[in-house]
């Protein structure tokens, strides 16, 4: 009979427990799964590292229970499964659309390690209210299925084209695509920018040439034109009907205020591809049942290992917050006040991806991951003044041994290749003198005087609040204040414009297509 034995178990950075083993360690990994299931009560499927002390106890994963002994450090990583979302067509009259998912371009790349499985804060699903939209805006937008009758015109139309280069001039029949097409525009957003509506007829015209308008120099500017109207229409249609669409409500005249009292003035959009910017209450519920589950969140988030129950009821109240961010604009202070449960690192993937349909953590360090070597080329060929403040940080990589480490020089690397300062991020400061009042936007590195090198803690400040704390290293701070910014609807720094840009577009992948000068120049060079 082996030695009794205890572990360190690390369940999450704020949760570590002590697991005590009378048989000794098991002879098996799957034995020892099983005995950490049972004793600590956890979720969904995970993972097992442990800390190798010939690698300054950095973490591997645990292939073999050989691997560890008595007063061994494990850590559980959760794996995320994978989730299919599946939609039923409703009737128009009900105004809800729905679709089978049609692109999975997040899913398809993000190839993370087992750190980036831990960036995701679902389990086994997707908590979102029934009301929300589930997919972002696709890489390629499909054309949807006509009705019957006009797909056999349009086959025929196109036979013709091919034939003798004559163009379909229908109006009915185009009066019918636009419908169709409105339809589909709205699964994803209300206001479709200008890039969405070209995405819409270059795929229109790609699958139909018979559709292109001769005299248009593209063959679409009439379609895209009519398009818009529609889609324009088709909002006045909902407010007409006395439906309950809250992303177009907030824009009535009713609901400005008196200096914003004009069609066009002060419309509030989704600006950083927003999936979900205002949806609706979820199905039953009212404003006023929303605010009582808001007051109960305010006991929840007192409680000790109570994850589960904060992430349902904030997906539940997530209209009702989206609303009061949008529409009233809070203070920070404020806002922490009424959804303190929001204000966890947890909380923050969830909400952004709530907000956006795809998972914070994961996707951004994926990214970052892939585009490193290919980045670290890019910024070594960089000259200048902007070459020099580079070049430093990229000489010390060798020497980090750590991916966090080597994660936070590409990112300092970065910002300086864009000729934006650290300083506009970054705020040193001493473990005694943590002041951050006059701070809009800022990443707190709070150094003891004992360590001026590695940071005792790492804070996000906004408007002179700080909102986390506790997040280990710079990317993480970067990605989690993405997430925050998403959450309050806030612009990003101005100084900083181009490293954000880059950040939402590159690393996340949302509105990839419309970039920054800046931005655009160095994606074509990764791309290279």
């Amino acid at each position: 009979m082996s030695l009794p034995a205890q572990l360190r178990v690390v369940i999450k950075d704020c949760d570590v427990r002590k697991l005590t083993l009378p048989s000794g360690i098991p002879q098996t990994l799957e034995a020892l799964r099983s005995i950490i299931l049972e004793t600590f009560q956890l979720d969904g499927d995970f993972s097992l590292m442990y800390e190798d002390k010939d690698f300054g106890n950095e973490y591997f994963t645990l292939t073999s229970t050989e691997d560890i002994n008595d007063k061994s450090t494990i850590k559980i990583v959760q794996v995320e499964s994978t989730v299919t979302l599946t939609f039923s067509p409703i009737a128009e009259s009900d105004l809800v659309m729905s679709s089978t998912p049609r692109s999975s371009h997040q899913n398809s790349e993000a190839q993370c390690s087992a750190d980036d499985s831990l960036a995701s804060s679902s389990r086994d699903t997707v908590i979102l209210p029934d009301s929300c939209r589930l997919d972002p805006w696709p890489l390629h937008f499909e054309i949807p299925k006509f009705s019957r009758d006009v797909e056999l015109i349009l086959q025929e139309a196109n036979k013709q084209y091919h034939m003798n280069g004559t163009s379909f001039d229908d109006a009915r029949v185009k009066a019918a695509i636009r419908q169709t097409l409105s339809d589909s525009i709205f699964q994803y957003t209300a206001y479709p920018t200008d890039h969405h509506i070209l995405q819409v007829v270059e795929a229109l015209v790609g699958k139909f040439p018979c559709l292109k308008e001769p005299g248009s120099f593209s063959g679409m500017y009439g379609w895209q034109q009519s398009l818009k109207t529609r889609m324009s229409n088709f909002r006045r249609m909902l407010k007409s009907r006395n439906i309950s669409c809250p992303e177009i409500e907030v824009n009535f005249l009713k609901r400005k205020d008196s200096s914003n009292q004009a069609p066009a003035k002060n419309i509030k959009r989704p600006k950083r591809a927003e999936v979900n910017y205002l949806p609706p209450f979820p199905v039953g519920e009212t404003k006023e049942g929303l605010e009582k589950e808001r007051l109960d969140l305010l006991y929840e988030v007192k409680k000790k290992h109570n994850e589960r129950t904060i992430t349902a009821k904030m997906a539940k109240t997530f209209a009702i917050r989206r609303l009061e961010v949008v529409h009233d604009g809070p203070s920070v202070q404020e806002f922490i006040e009424r959804w303190p449960g929001l204000f966890r690192e947890d909380q923050v993937k969830e909400e952004f991806r709530r907000i956006t349909a795809i998972p914070l953590e994961a996707t951004f360090l994926g990214k970052l991951d892939h585009y490193t070597p290919q980045l670290l080329k890019v910024m070594r060929a960089k000259g200048g003044v902007a070459g020099s403040k580079i070049r430093p940080i990229l000489d010390t990589l060798c020497q980090l041994h750590s991916i966090d480490q080597q994660r936070d020089a590409v990112i300092c690397s970065l910002m300086e290749y864009f000729g934006e300062n650290n300083d506009e991020l970054f705020l040193k400061c001493q473990e005694n003198d943590r002041s951050s009042q006059s701070q809009t936007m800022k990443v707190l590195l709070v150094y003891s005087q004992d360590d001026p090198v590695d940071p005792v803690d790492v804070a996000l400040v906004i408007d002179g609040t700080e909102v986390l704390t506790k997040l280990e290293n710079k990317t993480k701070a970067c990605i989690l204040l993405m997430g925050l910014i998403y959450a309050l609807n806030l612009e990003y720094p101005p100084k900083l414009k181009n490293t954000f840009d880059a950040f939402q577009k590159i690393f996340l992948e949302l509105e990839p297509k419309r970039l920054l000068n800046k931005v655009q120049t160095l994606r074509n060079k990764l791309l290279t």
